[in-house]
């Protein structure tokens, strides 16, 4: 594997993602996952998250309930899907082709390339106003899409270069971004105090609804798991494995969102700016910092976006070179950004609950194929497997049945007043039917 500055290249053949990581190149130390999920779950996204929350009226005991109940669920699924890295060498998306089939495998992984844009969509608008904000204390500006260029250009150098640049530059920026956005939480949180312990109780539709942002916000992340634990030797103890990716998400999201909904009589505009203009206030004159701190988050989580997007397009059959992939991804991440910036609120909360319609489901069949096949190689069928056609039923039921967004509301969301709990019926749903036709399957070919 080449270096430069002792950092390795990724190899950039199709065959890397198809064909997975050789053993002798297994070498990562299984601290490093860590970093890559932390820095995924800090900063001003997860901030404003926690807003969020507030705004749903949640008194402080059920906002603490709601945000560690959350936080831990969310955590958990990445990190059991996390396993699957050291044992099989292949990006997460690529896993589930197993299960799915090479032909029924695309679908997944073209869904998770549009939401590894939309994660794009997320970081760049939050810096971006950043960098606006930035420039407009010193009476400077910049046209929004210059902003959004210099952006992706940052990110797509650590893409390009690949997994190693990433996992590199998330430990780099994870720790000075860590103890700046801590020191802005702990002076927010002692100059505003905490809520009422018992102030006046949210109903259950908005506990469901906070309880799922909260979720969705790590839950999401699922489909990177193994991409950034695939390079772990073999050898290393699975639970070594999980608590690397699970106490990157768990702290970082039990933190931010905590950090906001306390801070939220700060904010009087619920929108990026209105976040970051609150919290340069309070840092006085350290507030450029704050500022610098939310342009440069975007580097090390869009990298891992657009490096996890490369995987994606080729695993759904675009065989191209995976710098190549990664432009791709890229530049529609920079359209995109132009597109979405007028209603980043509305945005952010329909993307994260609906993807997680398809999460869920999709994971759960990734983790009972793995449990009842085992760790040993197998044969991927070429057609369109038994996993997808699964995927596809319970997705669509749990959209139709029991979202609860401001695009749709499904048919029986209100029997269980109105909640979200779409993701948590496509899991348990998707589990059992794959398991029972699984073992069916191999029933008859016994």
């Amino acid at each position: 594997m080449r270096r430069i500055a002792g950092v390795p290249i990724e190899n950039t053949h199709p065959s890397l993602i198809t064909d997975g990581v050789a053993a002798e190149d297994q070498q990562l130390a299984v601290n490093r996952p860590f970093w890559v999920f932390f820095v995924l779950n800090i900063g001003i996204a997860p901030w404003l998250s926690g807003v969020i929350v507030a705004g749903m009226g949640l008194n402080l005991f059920q906002a603490a309930v709601v945000i560690v109940i959350g936080s831990l669920i969310g955590a958990a699924l990445p990190a059991t899907t996390a396993l699957l890295g050291p044992q099989s060498g292949l990006p997460q998306i690529e896993v589930g082709r197993f299960a799915f089939g090479r032909v029924g495998n695309r679908l997944p992984a073209a869904l998770n390339w549009i939401g590894a844009i939309g994660w794009d969509v997320i970081f760049n608008s939050l810096s971006a106003a950043a960098v606006v904000s930035l420039l407009g204390r010193y009476g400077a500006a910049a046209p929004l899409w210059l902003v959004f260029a210099g952006l992706v250009a940052l990110q797509l150098f650590v893409g390009i270069w690949g997994h190693h640049l990433v996992q590199s530059a998330a430990r780099a920026t994870g720790v000075v971004l860590g103890v700046v956005f801590l020191a802005i939480g702990v002076l927010a949180v002692s100059k505003n105090g905490l809520p009422a312990v018992n102030g006046p109780a949210a109903g259950s539709p908005a506990v469901y609804a906070a309880l799922l942002l909260v979720v969705s916000f790590s839950l999401t992340l699922a489909p990177y798991a193994s991409d950034y634990t695939r390079y772990l030797p073999r050898a290393t103890p699975s639970r070594q494995v999980f608590a690397s990716v699970f106490g990157g998400l768990f702290i970082a999201s039990a933190l931010f969102f905590g950090f906001g909904y306390a801070t939220a009589a700060l904010i009087a505009d619920p929108t990026p700016i209105g976040v970051m203009s609150a919290l340069a206030g309070l840092a006085g004159p350290l507030a450029p910092l704050v500022l610098i701190a939310v342009a440069l988050s975007s580097a090390p989580c869009n990298a891992v976006n657009d490096n996890s997007a490369a995987y994606c397009l080729i695993s759904a059959g675009v065989r191209i070179s995976r710098p190549a992939a990664t432009i791709v991804g890229a530049a529609l991440g920079f359209v995109a950004c132009l597109l979405a910036t007028d209603s980043f609120v509305a945005f952010f909360e329909n993307f994260l609950f609906l993807f997680a319609h398809g999460i869920a489901p999709w994971a759960a069949i990734l983790v009972v194929h793995w449990w009842m096949a085992g760790a040993r190689r197998e044969e991927t069928p070429e057609g369109i497997g038994l996993g997808a056609v699964v995927f596809v039923v319970v997705t669509a039921a749990s959209v139709a049945l029991f979202s609860a967004n401001s695009i749709y509301t499904g048919i029986a969301s209100k029997l269980v007043g109105g909640a979200d709990v779409g993701p948590y019926f496509g899991f348990v749903a998707a589990a059992i039917a794959y398991a029972i036709g699984l073992e069916a399957t191999r029933a008859r070919a016994a």
